[in-house]
């Protein structure tokens, strides 16, 4: 018969070891789904992290390739030099000298190509090519190649070129050979426009290489690759794709998921912009594919692991639990043997654990005093609980780590409804508004507007371009205070719902430090003004002085005259200034003629010149400067050209007066005349400091009208182009 001892001993291994085996078990299967799980969600929150900030990557390319086209938009026609290492004529490098003043135009595209390159590391090129097939370049490298090696190239032929002008939009091409570099590459080009007039295409290259090493550097435990998919399954980037060995002017042909077995099965959510993950089977192997959308290039991102390795971690730690399990069941068989009458107690408590783990309790511990074995067994358990947590916050921190990529911008990026419901917004919208987010999400957006009739015009702009850029308007924090913001916002559609997701800058300050330069410039003007008056007069008594020799008065004349000039620059710095408010108004074009000439009619007869006019009833739309124009011509004429007669005529179109001013004079010499309205361009007879025509070009260009410079036999003959306005 066995010993009481032993029968006790029985049961208590019974009561004890069974538990322990059923707990771990459960704990294990459990632990493995929730860790499994855990990891699924963590790597799809890592793909879609990766997502929003390479849309983010994608979209700021694509925003200053267009600020880049811009540039060169509103600066076409006003270069002044050229530099043939940096340009190529298609298709043979020649014929320069057929389109110099085209040439020209390199001067501002050097300054974006500097402005641009110091702000991207990851762009292999940045280039513009006119239509008439001059292509401006910012590395010499490649002109150099061009010249020595290509020596026949046609940039209008390729596809980046092509792909723009027929989209006529912005737009991201097939993957080709890059006649630079022998690789792959993607370029993003854009059409551009002068005065709505097309004049050629830009573009930005972005090497495969740098796509795959610098762009898509998502990882985990260094296994696992990505892929660049368009909607129509067309493969943009992948870890095999290279040249081959191919020449820039042979064709590379894409992958489609579709065509390919395992890939196509996830082919269906990459053409519906779906996010999420598939298991799949490539080449006989258990792969995950995760995917999530990148709209500004109409595709996704798809990251390719193999099951075994998200698997290899939870196999271990299955492993280890089930070691971990083995050895203290016999640990406890063991102490149970020997220490049978110590074993009710503790062993109760180690029960009681199990349960609570088993529930998910992780920050329950045993709490056994001693040194013995059961005690350390339960501080092992703990060790055991503690490792499950950190595993389990470790996951947790992950899937924050990649939230900060959103949080920590320093402009304030948010995501709305076209209600007025905020979706979400980041930490830099909190500190603009001075609202909580919680404040925020619970609030309608159009409380931030200073003028709520304002977000009605915002939403009718974004609704009619699906985009706006840089949109200027007011809003308010919580304290009240007004603040000029920048919005560059973008219409998001998702099945039947729409979101507005967009960056508002905060340009308060900038604003502020214009107002008050102006404010200093327009004091410093004022002082320097007062200051030469005092010194005009001064000089006139001591030119009414008889005692003064030659010699004396040739200086204080000179000096004299050097004020009067100094006091004419500061008037038209004035001008200038006023010349960035234009605010168009309707103007008497009869009276504001008529008092200019009344100012020069005095001159004009001392000087023997006849001055004619034709007085005519007309509004034009204008402001104030509009007489400082015809001042400026008159006195022109009267003081410089050396002329007899100065005739003013007006003529109408359907929609504008045209005013000419011509004199029987010198004329402009041919060497200055194509750049007369240029700053600082004057004849060298000329004492002023060539501002005039420049600001009677800026002024009336600020009116929606031109001023031109005709040819004529004799004489000066100056064309002023005004809109009518309603009046007129």
């Amino acid at each position: 018969m066995f010993k009481l001892r032993n029968k006790l001993l029985i049961v208590m291994l019974s009561i004890s070891l069974v538990p322990i085996i059923i707990v771990s078990y459960m704990i294990i299967e459990k632990s493995y789904e929730d860790i499994r799980s855990k990891s699924e969600a963590s790597l799809l929150n890592l793909v879609d992290a990766k997502s929003q900030y390479y849309e983010s990557e994608f979209k700021g390319m694509r925003i200053d390739l267009e600020a880049f086209a811009e540039y060169i938009s509103s600066h076409w026609g006003k270069g002044k030099y050229y530099n043939m290492s940096y340009i190529w004529i298609a298709p043979e490098g020649k014929k320069y000298g057929e389109y110099e003043s085209e040439l020209k135009n390199f001067e501002i595209i050097n300054d974006a190509f500097q402005f641009l390159m110091c702000k991207k590391d990851k762009l292999s090129l940045a280039y513009f090519t006119t239509k008439s097939g001059i292509c401006f370049v910012n590395d010499r490298k490649v002109i150099d190649k061009l010249r020595e090696e290509i020596k026949y190239f046609e940039p209008r032929e390729r596809i980046w070129y092509r792909l723009a002008v027929e989209k006529n939009k912005t737009v991201w091409t097939p993957l080709y050979i890059d006649v630079n570099t022998d690789e792959l590459v993607t370029t993003i080009s854009c059409p551009v426009y002068s005065n709505e007039k097309f004049i050629g295409v830009a573009g930005f290259d972005l090497l495969l290489s740098t796509i795959k090493n610098d762009i898509l550097d998502i990882k985990f435990e260094n296994q696992g690759y990505s892929l660049l998919v368009e909607k129509s399954g067309r493969i943009i980037v992948h870890p095999e794709y290279t040249a081959s060995g191919k020449k820039w002017n042979e064709s590379f042909e894409e992958e489609n998921i579709f065509n390919i077995i395992g890939l196509s099965k996830i082919g269906k959510e990459i053409e519906n912009g779906s996010k999420g993950f598939k298991i799949i089977y490539l080449d006989n192997k258990k792969e995950y594919a995760f995917f999530s959308p990148i709209d500004e290039i109409n595709g996704s991102l798809v990251f390719i692991i193999p099951e075994r390795a998200i698997l290899k971690s939870i196999d271990e730690m299955k492993k280890n639990m089930l070691l971990f399990a083995i050895l203290t069941a016999i640990l406890i068989a063991i102490i149970a043997i020997f220490f049978s009458h110590h074993l009710t107690s503790p062993l109760e408590k180690l029960q009681r654990a199990m349960k609570e783990i088993a529930k998910g309790n992780l920050d329950y511990k045993i709490d056994i005093k001693g040194n013995d074995e059961i005690a350390r067994l339960a501080k092992e358990f703990n060790e055991m609980v503690k490792e499950i947590k950190n595993s389990k916050k470790a996951l947790e921190e992950s899937e924050e780590k990649y939230r900060k990529i959103f949080e920590e911008s320093a402009d304030t990026i948010y995501i709305s409804t076209p209600s007025g419901k905020f979706v979400d917004i980041n930490k830099a919208g909190e500190k603009l508004f001075g609202y909580t987010r919680e404040e925020l999400l619970d609030m309608n957006v159009e409380n931030l507007y200073a003028e709520k009739k304002d977000r009605e015009k915002f939403k009718k702009e974004l609704e009619k371009k699906g985009f706006v850029k840089d949109y200027e308007l007011k809003l308010k924090r919580k304290d009240g205070k007004l603040l000029d913001c920048l919005l560059s916002t973008v219409l998001i559609k998702k099945g039947d719902k729409k979101f507005y997701q967009g960056i508002i800058r905060d340009i308060t300050p900038v604003k502020e430090a214009k107002k008050q330069v102006e404010m200093y410039n327009s004091l410093l003007r004022h002082d320097i003004s007062n200051k030469n008056q005092i010194a005009l007069g001064c000089l006139q008594l001591l030119m009414e002085e008889k005692s003064l020799n030659k010699e004396h008065r040739e200086l204080i004349e000179k000096a004299y005259e050097h004020l009067v000039h100094s006091q004419e620059l500061l008037q038209k710095l004035g001008i200038l200034n006023k010349v960035e408010n234009i605010k168009l108004k309707k103007i008497n074009l009869k009276h504001a003629l008529k008092r200019s000439i009344e100012k020069f009619e005095y001159l004009a007869k001392e000087k023997g010149i006849k001055l004619t006019y034709e007085s005519k009833d007309a509004w034009v739309l204008a402001d104030e400067l509009l007489e400082n124009i015809f001042s400026n011509l008159i006195e022109n004429s009267i003081k410089h050209a050396n002329c007899k007669n100065i005739e003013i005529s007006i003529d109408e179109s359907d929609k504008e007066y045209i005013i000419t001013i011509k004199d029987d004079g010198k004329g402009i010499p041919d060497e200055i005349a194509e750049s007369v309205f240029e700053w600082g361009v004057k004849s060298k007879e000329s004492k002023g400091a060539g501002m005039g025509l420049h600001l009677a070009k800026m002024i009336i260009k600020g009116y929606g009208g031109k001023i031109l410079l005709k040819k004529a036999e004799r004489g000066t003959v100056f064309e002023i182009h005004l809109k009518k306005s309603s009046m007129g």
